[in-house]
């Protein structure tokens, strides 16, 4: 079976669609704690100074819109001031001066992330000074990833300019769904003009790469309006695009209770705009990567996943390799020195643990040698489909047989499925289990075998 002819019925996902998590980290986050704060993530940092040589990956977590987007499930802080952004800005250059002295010599960076919220809120000289204080702390190497999340609806030619001119080499915008009626209902009100613009400017100033993202499962939704999306999307022909499916938990996003009125695609009806997507992207030329995201072939993220050195961190798809991860701002996420630490998500407790010359650690967690092994095996599985035993056991010191004798009796259901396979020395994703790969990775997951079932995920197609 190729790639292009995925048959999924309607019993596989009436049985395997179901609450999971997305792996973005492992542990995943409800497994972190209170437990772990400014001490523990020093501790962090330090083990991570020692590797002066490896480079890092940097994110910037900038939280202001203007407007709440109610499928939105960031940490974000909504107004219509732009001197908000000011106060703000002057704890996260503090943090920034805080985290580069903990980490030593350490300083070469060859990614860097601004996320939000919006990051192009700021104003261009708020641009320019928060990039240039990166930029005193940090030693960006030439070629690095330097990218940012934009909307197109506030997004100026002159902040483009200012960015490009700054290094920015990669843009990433949401559209979700071109379809008048659902941006009404979801209040993401974004002409097609407006993204048109932007990417026309991206364009002509020369970035690297334009990102698009999309949703689906967003409530209206309906195949023929959301056929006329992929196609608006395809003629835009971004270099990479993520077809996200919309995570409706409204019991922890409370303004997704405003959704709840309206009809929302599920089940097999959901999982169909994903497969037609998937479909029209792959006959206009792009390649699927991972689970949920495309890309031309020639870019970087295809050669890398031919190769089988595809990565991903709280960023997305890389190709960067599995370095130290450093997060600033409210709400950001480290991976760093053998633990994840997440700041506050309330500014005003961001700001008083900065003023008490805090790390703002608000949760974390120190990995144990048995999460770094599984960590490694359940991104080899997301990333690249494939999994190789030999590599795993030279790495981590173990048999695989005897280590995951138990993983390995619960897989037989999904090697009967026709979901993965066991060649020689390494376990392959085959394509009908690429579109459940988040249950195949849930079943190396220990902490869900512990007490998985209260626990609170998106569901897994």
């Amino acid at each position: 079976m190729s790639t292009n002819e995925i048959v999924v019925t309607r019993d596989l996902l009436l049985r395997y669609d179901r609450p999971g998590p997305r792996y973005t980290s492992y542990p995943t986050a409800p497994e972190w704690t209170e437990a772990f704060g400014d001490a523990d993530y020093r501790e962090a940092l330090a083990r991570a100074a020692v590797n002066a040589a490896e480079p890092l990956s940097l994110y910037f977590h900038l939280p202001f819109c203007h407007e709440r987007c109610l499928f939105c499930g960031c940490n974000v802080v909504i107004s219509k001031r732009q001197d908000v952004a000011e106060n703000y800005l002057e704890y996260l250059y503090r943090e920034i001066g805080m985290g580069a002295a903990a980490l030593g010599e350490r300083r070469t960076v060859r990614q860097v992330h601004w996320g939000g919220g919006t990051p192009t809120f700021l104003t261009v000289p708020q641009i320019e000074t928060l990039f240039n204080t990166i930029a005193a702390h940090f030693e960006i190497a030439p070629g690095a990833e330097i990218a940012l999340e934009v909307d197109p609806c506030v997004t100026t030619r002159e902040q483009l300019e200012a960015l490009r001119a700054l290094g920015f080499n990669r843009i990433s915008m949401g559209a979700q769904d071109f379809d008048p009626h659902v941006q009404q209902i979801v209040n993401r009100n974004q002409t097609e003009a407006e993204t048109r613009r932007l990417v026309a400017w991206c364009r002509e100033l020369g970035f690297g790469g334009v990102n698009i993202d999309l949703i689906y499962g967003l409530p209206e939704q309906r195949p023929d309006t959301w056929e006329k999306t992929i196609e608006t999307t395809i003629d835009l022909r971004p270099d990479r695009l993520a077809v996200y499916s919309y995570a409706h938990i409204p019991d922890k996003i409370k303004h997704q209770r405003r959704l709840e009125a309206y009809r929302r695609p599920e089940g097999p009806e959901k999982y169909e705009l994903f497969a037609n997507a998937r479909r029209m992207f792959l006959e206009a030329g792009y390649r699927a990567i991972g689970m949920d995201h495309f890309a031309l072939p020639e870019d970087e993220l295809s050669v890398a996943m031919d190769a089988r050195r595809l990565h991903r961190n709280f960023m997305g798809y890389t190709v960067v390799p599995g370095c130290d991860q450093i997060g600033f701002g409210v709400s950001a996420i480290s991976e760093v020195g053998g633990a994840y630490a997440q700041d506050e998500k309330r500014p005003v407790m961001y700001y008083k643990a900065l003023d008490e010359g805090r790390f703002p650690t608000l949760v974390g967690i120190r990995l144990t040698p048995d999460d770094e092994v599984r960590r490694w095996l359940i991104r080899q599985l997301m990333c690249n489909f494939h999994l190789d035993l030999a590599q795993l056991e030279r790495r981590y010191g173990l048999i695989y047989d005897d280590y995951f004798a138990d993983e390995e009796q619960r897989l037989r259901e999904y090697y009967d499925e026709g979901f993965l396979t066991r060649e020689g020395d390494a376990l392959r994703v085959l394509p009908l289990g690429q579109v459940f790969i988040r249950n195949v990775c849930m079943v190396f997951d220990a902490f869900l075998r512990k007490d998985g079932a209260h626990r609170q995920f998106s569901r897994t197609v």
